[in-house]
């Protein structure tokens, strides 16, 4: 029960931190160099959830450096640079990953 309690608490601070933020600041009177920082948080986010996974691995002895992961992830990288459609890197990274595991030997 006080778990419940406890993330309703953290929910609810995170919310009216972000709201007062965005409800007393209007958007011209946040400086230029704010708002070129502010857009480069998503990605960051993103890159620290999607690359432990790509990097690290559970195996039998552990958490050890998946090759296969590696490869497949670098590749997706590079498809995601040249197409730039999150569908198309997805997939893509999804066959490569499966055909890195199934028939390349590491």
């Amino acid at each position: 029960m006080y778990y419940y309690l406890l993330f309703a608490v953290i929910a609810l601070s995170s919310l009216v931190i972000k709201g007062l933020f965005l409800c007393f600041i209007p958007p011209h009177k946040i400086p230029p160099f704010f708002e070129k920082t502010l857009r480069y948080i998503p990605p960051a986010a993103l890159s620290a959830l999607v690359a432990p996974s790509i990097i690290y691995a559970k195996g039998a002895e552990g958490m050890v450096i998946s090759s296969p992961r590696i490869l497949a992830g670098g590749l997706a990288f590079l498809v995601a640079m040249k197409s730039r459609n999150i569908f198309v890197t997805i997939v893509s990274g999804m066959i490569l990953l499966w055909a890195f595991s199934c028939f390349v030997p590491f």
